[in-house]
């Protein structure tokens, strides 16, 4: 039956004519008519863009409908020829990445010799796609205020996203990762020029390409379309600049520093963010031909130097001194784009960026880092078009990310220490660390225009997607030097937890013994999609799936287990109904079930030799214990090893899945404005979880992967959103969103406390942990220990206890402005507004095996202040041709001044959620007002 599945598919592709809806390009569509409304057929239609290598020709179709594929993003002009007709030409047609910008042309017999010539309407909705897409462009990018410069950065500017300006992982503001749908920083997937760069063990936002490369972004919050790729959230599509037929070039600085900073408010994170800091940002970008309309290239280079300063302080009775870290940082990029003729491009980029030097850090002295890492990236790209209906396009790449960190010190001896009554590490960083992922990947996808009159004009795609991707994370531990048991097959460390560090009160509680922490997996195998939207003249419907395979591979290159194309079937359909038939009014439905590949984190765990293997001991010595007796091993008592391996896998386990509805509808207003409101619901339940269950024989527990039915995560929110523009002086983005996250787990790595180093990850938790063990007598001693260690991280005889709540990227109501004008002498001026109602958060209890897990009143049932930041932006540029008569022209001088939290809104954003000494007090506070200049010369 597989053999002739794959059989009837490879039939499929080869023997139709096949056009690719692109991740990297958008495209034109539209209706050729005459003064009646007939169509007009065999209509030559040429398009031309400093954007595009050459002109592009083609034709429209027998009933008048025409398609032209594979554009770069940019501003066309088009040339409508026919003998017997006047021509017509529809200037500033805007094509946006990843999207279809629909026209209507009418032409008349030839009365006049010269041209028409029309402008084109900004397209404020999309009348066939049912996808939330929010776009931002290279010119918006070079107004908008972004205070990291980074693709996240930009993200939070999108209707319904949470989660950027504030960490909700480690409760500080800087750093945050995007939350599209509830599903957290790890359910998104990152695009970069088509392929994928997401992270391989956790699925973070991967390699960062330089924001002076960055030629327009797509941010897609419902990605209903099956071309799209992979994603429980959403899908950030990065496309990078080519060059063009004119050289262009920029050299330029940005810097911040102490004295354009505001002082900030009392927060116990200033140990862990800087108090100030100074960035300074060196860049230099260049772009042209080689060959004018054949082969372009662009080069940007980017040096980061930053430091970071922070106070003395206390948290609690814990002193923390104060500290300066100075880092130096570089990230270039290179494209080079050639021509075989206008209609087959073939594009090579890569990008590099590395940790050139550092000095000093911040928080405890002992547990400064000495740190290293490496990305690197690389593109090859190959579109063609063959005929007006038949084009493809193929992308592979390879992208490596290596990491490295150990005590800047270099003393492995000393063991770290955990103090529980301000939940802390102190003493030694955790030991040293290699974190290397490698992604290599391969796509194609292919389309069918089939104009079928009555039946509608059909679109049918296909595409197939090969992937294979690696991680490795080794530790080792620090404090080899206070083993209390040396030689026993434990020898990589260890771990103490001190129930406070208290003078006369520093007495321990647990101690762990590190023997073998190796995450050492892989993961590969093929994605597939296959589509038909149908357009009519009112109406668009898209039914297709997409589905994948996946092998799951130990550190051997042995199979774990696998998953065939059934397990992550996900069907999709969507519509939308030009209700007015003058595309003013459209109503658009979605629905789809949305499956993805894991990550490798969890597979290790099932590797013939236990990844993470460790001896636990509960002391029973005397309290406030001098150093020999710390170390003595008559003052511990063993309590459970965990050297076992394989865990076990439940038989016939499935991926996690969702399933997403929409419904929306979209009004333009007047000519230039658009409203648009929506509602968005998400569920999904079942997902896969390392279970702790009782076993009748020693040690009495064992470890499950399996489908916990008790884990789930689920959305609602409803948006509204108005965007438009007054001519080309002001234009204008204002959405607002209601809406609760819920979940047992977010989508993320959670951490048992803001300064703990270990967490649970979206497919392995500390969720579900709770063996349950049988109230007999003869077990008393056992359930007695189970229920302490364990004790509130939920489990198939117990419940979720308390973990299912609103999560911690979790914001019930904000409103987002972003709105850009050109005042007097043509100056610039950019505003960027956010409110938002507060972040959830909750109290935590602590479980005594792991930290503080548990959650006594139930997650997300506190809220923190509602707050706001108002960001603003002013650029001026010089003409240094005009004031220099010798200089060439188009040579200008840039200067720029960003001013972030305008009002120094200094609200708490976190608070000390460990149920410890300290618990309740801030945590931490927006980021105080800074400003930003930057100077640049652009030619």
């Amino acid at each position: 039956m597989r053999i002739l599945i794959y059989s009837i598919l490879g039939l499929f592709i080869l023997s139709m004519p096949l056009k690719i809806f692109s991740l990297e390009t958008g495209e034109i569509s539209g209706k050729v008519v005459d003064k009646k409304g007939e169509p007009l057929p065999w209509v030559t239609i040429i398009a031309e863009s400093p954007k595009l290598q050459g002109k592009r020709v083609t034709n429209s179709f027998e009933d008048g409908n025409f398609v032209i594929p594979l554009l770069p993003p940019g501003t066309y002009r088009l040339t409508f020829e026919l003998p017997n007709f006047t021509p017509v030409i529809v200037d500033k047609v805007e094509v946006k990445l990843g999207s279809t910008t629909k026209i209507k042309v009418e032409m008349e017999e030839k009365k006049i010799e010269e041209s028409v010539l029309v402008v084109a309407e900004p397209p404020l909705i999309d009348k066939a796609s049912a996808d939330t897409s929010y776009r931002i462009t290279s010119e918006d990018l070079l107004i908008l205020p972004s205070q990291t410069r980074t693709v996240a950065d930009i993200v939070k500017l999108a209707p319904g996203v949470t989660g950027v300006r504030m960490n909700t992982r480690r409760g500080t503001t800087e750093n945050g990762l995007p939350s599209f749908r509830g599903e957290g920083e790890e359910g998104n997937n990152w695009l970069v020029d088509g392929l994928s760069v997401r992270g391989v063990r956790l699925a973070k936002d991967g390699v960062k390409v330089n924001f002076d490369a960055l030629e327009e972004i797509q941010i897609v919050s419902d990605p209903f379309s099956p071309e799209l790729a992979s994603s429980f959230g959403g899908i950030v599509n990065v496309l990078t600049k080519s060059g063009g037929n004119d050289f262009h070039g920029e050299v330029g600085t940005l810097f911040v520093d102490r004295a354009l900073q505001a002082e900030r408010k009392p927060q116990l994170s200033i140990s862990f963010e800087p108090a100030d800091y100074s960035r300074y940002n060196n860049y230099f970008n260049l772009g042209g031909p080689i060959k004018k309309d054949r082969l372009w290239f662009f080069i940007s280079e980017n040096t980061f130097f930053n430091r970071d300063i922070t106070s003395d302080n206390f948290l609690d009775y814990m002193f923390i001194p104060g500290g300066e870290r100075e880092t130096l940082t570089q990230n270039f990029f290179g494209k080079i784009s050639l021509s075989l003729n206008p209609k087959h491009q073939i594009s090579l980029s890569g990008s590099f960026s590395n940790l050139l030097s550092q000095k000093g850090g911040i928080g405890f002295k002992e547990l400064y880092k000495k740190e290293s890492f490496s990305d690197k990236m690389i593109r090859l790209n190959y579109k063609g078009i063959l005929s007006s209906n038949t084009f493809f396009e193929s992308s592979i790449g390879m992208t490596e990310s290596k990491s490295f960190f150990e005590p800047s010190h270099g003393n492995m001896g000393p063991s770290m220490y955990f103090i529980e009554d301000t939940a802390q590490n102190i003493n030694n960083t955790i030991g040293k660390v290699t974190d290397n992922e490698k992604i290599s990947n391969f796509v194609l996808r292919f389309n069918h225009i089939l104009p079928l009159k009555e039946l509608g004009n059909h679109e049918f795609g296909i595409g197939l997607e090969v992937y294979k991707n690696s991680s490795e994370f080794r530790s080792e531990f620090t404090g080899r030097e206070e083993d209390p048991f040396p030689g026993n097959g434990f020898e990589n460390g260890t771990k103490y937890s001190f129930t406070s560090w208290k003078e006369g009160k520093r007495t321990p509680s647990l101690l762990w013994e590190y023997g073998n922490f190796n995450f050492v997996n892989s993961i590969g195998g093929i994605g597939i999609y296959l589509k038909d939207r149908i357009s009519f003249e009112r109406f668009t419907i898209l039914f297709g799936f997409r589905s994948a395979t996946q092998k799951n591979y130990d550190e051997k290159g042995n199979i774990l287990w696998k998953w065939d194309i059934r397990d992550f079937l996900s069907p999709r359909l969507s519509l939308t109904y030009n209700i007015t038939k003058d595309g003013k009014n459209i109503i658009k439905f979605g629905w789809g079930i949305f499956t993805d590949t894991t990550t490798t984190f969890h597979l290790a765990f099932f590797n013939p030799q236990a990844p993470l293997q460790f001896r636990r001991y509960q002391w029973i010595g005397p309290e406030n214990p001098t150093t020999s007796q710390l170390h003595n091993p008559s003052n511990w008592k063993f309590l459970n090893e965990e050297k076992r391996g394989p865990y076990d896998i439940a038989e016939n386990i499935k991926p996690n899945r969702l399933t997403r509805y929409l419904i929306e509808f979209d009004r333009i207003i007047g000519k230039n404005w658009a409203l648009k409101a929506r509602y968005v619901q998400t569920d999904s339940k079942n997902l896969l979880e390392l279970l702790g269950v009782f076993d009748p024989n020693p040690p009495y527990y064992k470890f499950v992967f399996d489908n916990f039915e008790y884990k789930r995560r689920n959305y609602r929110g409803f948006e509204i959103e108005i965007n438009g523009r007054i001519k080309e002086i002001l234009s204008l983005n204002l959405s607002y969103c209601h809406s609760s996250a819920k979940g047992t787990n977010p989508g993320q790595v959670e951490t048992g406390s803001w300064g703990q180093e270990e967490g649970g990850t979206n497919y392995v938790s500390l969720f579900g942990k709770h063996i349950f063990v049988p109230p007999l007598p003869e077990l008393k001693d056992l359930k007695d220990l189970f229920d302490w260690g364990f004790g509130g991280l939920g489990g198939r005889e117990y419940g979720d206890e308390g973990w299912y709540g609103k999560l911690p990227y979790s914001v019930d109501h904000n409103i987002k402005l972003n709105l850009n004008f050109i005042g007097p002498y043509k100056t610039l001026f950019s505003f960027v507004f956010e409110w938002l109602s507060g972040y959830h958060w909750e109290k935590l209890g602590l479980v005594p095996f792991f930290g503080y897990y548990a959650f006594p009143e139930g997650r997300g049932s506190r809220e923190t202040p509602s707050h706001y930041y108002i960001d603003m932006g002013v650029q001026k540029s010089f003409s240094l041709s005009s004031l220099v008569k010798s200089l060439p022209e188009g040579i200008t001088a840039d200067l720029r001044i960003d001013i972030f939290n305008l009002s120094n809104s200094q609200k708490p954003v976190s608070y000390v959620k460990e149920d410890t000494l300290a618990f309740g007090e801030v945590w931490g506070r927006q980021q105080p007002r800074e400003a930003r200049i930057t100077m640049a010369l652009r030619w």
